[in-house]
C-alpha cells in the first residue's frame, strides 16, 4: 500500500512557506534549486535529475558545465538539506508534512511530519536572544555603513578599502588609481553593501514579525549623543563604522582592518582568523569570519549588539543565524547557559562564514568561538571616535 502524499496544492503551499521563510532568505541560487527539484517531482516522478540537468535547468549553467570541476549544485543541495532540517525543527514544525532530500538523491520527498507544535513566540530562543530589543525599553536602531567611492567625470566609479572618509583621501586616492592621476575624482555615497542590507532586512523582518519598532541611520550621519540613549545593533568594519572602532577596543575578539584577532590567549600573540578566496575546481568559494558582540550601553536599560566583519557577506550570515531558534538555541549552550539562566552583560560569538560562486551566496554558517566576557569596561557617555 502507498503511503499518504500530499495533493499537489498542498506541496505547492508548502514550497511557498519554505521559500518565504526566514531559512531561505535572500538564497536565490537554493530556492531556484528547491523550486525545480519540486518542479520535476510534479511533472516527472521518475528518476531523481542529474547534477548536469539541475545545473543547466535551474541555474543556468553554460552547456560546457562539468560537474568534476564545479560542484555548485553538490554544495547547493547540501546546503539546502541543513536548512530544510532546521526550518521543520522550528518555524515549520506543526505542519503536516516535511520536505525531505535523500542524501544520495536530487529528490525531493513529502513524508508526514510527526514533530510538535513549535513554542510560543515569546519562549523562542531568538526571543531570548533579543529580549533587551524586544522588550522596547527603549528606541532600537540599527546603524549600517556607506562605503565611499569615487567617480570621474566619464561616470566610472571606484573604490579602495583604505579610504573610507573622504577627510582621508586626499591626493592618497590617486596613489592608488595612478591611471586617474590627472583627472578630477568625486567622493560620492551611492552604492550599499549587498550583504549589510540582507543583514538589515534580516533583522527588520523579525522586529515586524515580533510587532516591535526598528529605526534604520547609517553611521556618517549618526550622532553619539543620540545613539547612547537606544538600543543599537552597529553593522560594518573598523573601517567603515566609526562607533565599531571605539566600542569593541576593550574585547577579546576584536576585528581589525583586514582580519580578526582573538586576544584570550598568551599574552602579545593573538589568534589571528583571516578570510581567503579560492577555487574549488572552477567553483569560486569565500570563507570569512564574523563577530557578533554584546554589551550594555551608556545607560543601564540600553543595549548594544555589534555584527562586525571585513565582508558584508560574513555580516549577514552572522546576522540570519541570530534570526534562527535553532542556531540561537546552540549559540546559548555554548555560552554556557542553562534553559532558565538570564544572558550575561557581555559576550562574544565568532563565526566562519563560508559562500559560493561569484555572487557569493552565503551557503554554511559556523560558530568558531563563544565567550563570556567578565571584565569589560563600561561604555563611555563620549567616546572618542576616531
Amino acid at each position: 500500500m502507498n503511503e499518504a502524499q500530499p495533493l499537489p496544492e498542498e506541496q505547492e503551499e508548502l514550497l511557498r512557506r519554505l521559500l518565504a521563510s526566514r531559512q531561505f532568505a535572500h538564497s536565490d541560487n537554493l530556492k531556484r534549486i528547491l523550486r525545480y527539484l519540486l518542479d520535476r517531482h510534479l511533472s516527472d516522478p521518475g528518476p531523481s535529475p542529474k547534477e548536469y540537468e539541475i545545473a543547466l535547468e535551474a541555474l543556468g549553467r553554460p552547456d560546457s558545465f562539468d560537474s568534476r570541476t564545479d560542484p555548485i549544485v553538490r554544495v547547493s543541495v547540501g546546503s539546502i538539506r541543513d536548512r530544510l532540517f532546521a526550518y521543520f525543527a522550528s518555524e515549520g514544525r506543526g505542519l503536516r508534512w516535511r520536505i525531505e532530500i535523500p542524501k544520495g538523491h536530487y529528490e525531493v520527498r513529502f513524508v508526514e511530519n510527526r514533530q510538535s507544535a513549535p513554542p510560543e513566540p515569546e519562549q523562542r530562543p531568538v526571543a531570548r536572544f533579543w529580549q533587551p530589543y524586544l522588550a522596547a525599553k527603549a528606541p532600537n536602531i540599527i546603524v549600517y555603513t556607506e562605503p565611499l567611492f569615487f567617480r570621474d567625470d566619464a561616470g566610472h566609479y571606484m573604490r579602495d578599502w583604505n579610504i573610507n572618509r573622504v577627510e582621508d583621501a586626499g591626493d592618497r586616492i590617486h596613489e592608488f588609481f595612478p591611471a586617474k592621476a590627472q583627472t578630477r575624482l568625486e567622493p560620492v555615497y551611492h552604492y550599499l553593501s549587498a550583504g549589510e542590507m540582507h543583514c538589515l532586512l534580516s533583522l527588520t523582518r523579525m522586529f515586524h514579525e515580533a510587532g516591535v519598532p526598528v529605526e534604520t541611520r547609517n553611521s556618517r550621519n549618526s550622532h553619539w549623543t543620540e545613539l547612547s540613549r537606544s538600543n543599537l545593533i552597529l553593522l560594518g568594519s573598523p573601517r567603515t563604522n566609526q562607533f565599531l572602532r571605539k566600542l569593541q577596543a576593550d574585547l577579546p575578539l576584536v576585528t581589525c582592518e583586514n582580519h580578526i584577532e582573538c586576544h584570550a590567549g598568551k599574552p602579545g600573540k593573538p589568534r589571528v582568523y583571516k578570510g581567503r578566496r579560492f577555487l574549488d575546481g572552477s567553483l569560486h568559494r569565500m570563507t570569512e569570519y564574523a563577530v557578533v558582540t554584546r554589551r550594555t550601553g551608556v545607560l543601564p536599560h540600553c543595549t548594544i549588539t555589534m555584527i562586525a566583519a571585513n565582508h558584508g557577506r560574513a555580516i549577514e550570515g552572522a546576522a540570519h543565524t541570530l534570526t534562527l531558534d535553532d542556531t540561537v538555541q546552540a549559540d546559548l549552550a555554548a555560552l554556557g547557559l542553562s534553559a532558565d539562566a538570564s544572558l550575561p552583560s557581555t559576550f562574544q560569538l565568532l563565526y566562519r562564514v563560508e559562500t559560493v560562486d561569484i555572487d557569493d551566496e552565503v551557503t554554511m554558517v559556523h560558530r568558531e568561538d563563544a565567550r563570556v566576557v567578565e571584565r569589560a569596561e563600561p561604555v563611555a557617555q563620549a567616546p572618542r571616535l576616531p
